[in-house]
């Protein structure tokens, strides 16, 4: 369980949870006009130094919060990350085709502008997905001011399913809209 995301759609994963490296800006006179820090992506401490351990562990999941969305991914060795943290303040989603994540101004650090800027691809939810209001394809994500996510593990078999309701609307149903079992 973390609060950082390794992988995330949120905009709130950059910059990338590693030392950060100060950049120190100079006036004419060789006095120190401003201070600001990088956070290189190469460099992210969860990405390059706890997923390995992760991986030949055999971890089975991943749990975070940290961008105010709903979003899930596995990677190559099985590991399950799941992002459940939903309601108010949300960071945004950055998919291919849509918004771009933006970078603080005067950054020379290059993130990926959408999608997860580790490589992994979002996996959708399985039984009832939200659907984009203009083209009314499913979302691989929640990222909202007034739908709440929320998952639960079932330890008696391994079952992670999460719900969704509208935190504006105190009849709201509670949809089960996600639901996968870790492998024993």
């Amino acid at each position: 369980m973390l609060h950082h995301p390794p992988h995330s759609l949120g905009d709130n994963i950059v910059p990338a949870f590693t030392d950060p490296q100060p950049v120190i800006e100079r006036d004419g006179n060789g006095a120190i006009a401003s201070v600001r820090y990088e956070y290189p992506l190469d460099q992210d401490h969860i990405y390059q130094h706890l997923e390995p351990l992760w991986n030949a562990a055999g971890i089975d999941l991943v749990f975070y919060g940290h961008s105010h969305l709903w979003n899930r991914f596995q990677n190559q060795a099985g590991v399950n990350f799941l992002e459940s943290s939903n309601v108010g303040n949300t960071y945004g989603a950055y998919l291919p085709g849509g918004e771009k994540r933006s970078t603080p101004a005067n950054y020379t650090e290059t993130y990926i502008a959408q999608g997860d800027p580790n490589g992994l691809q979002p996996i959708f939810p399985t039984l009832a997905p939200l659907l984009d209001p203009e083209t009314q394809q499913p979302l691989p994500y929640i990222a909202s001011n007034t739908i709440t996510a929320f998952s639960i593990l079932d330890t008696s078999n391994g079952a992670i399913s999460s719900y969704r309701f509208d935190t504006t609307d105190a009849a709201s149903p509670v949809v089960k809209f996600d639901e996968f079992v870790l492998t024993p």
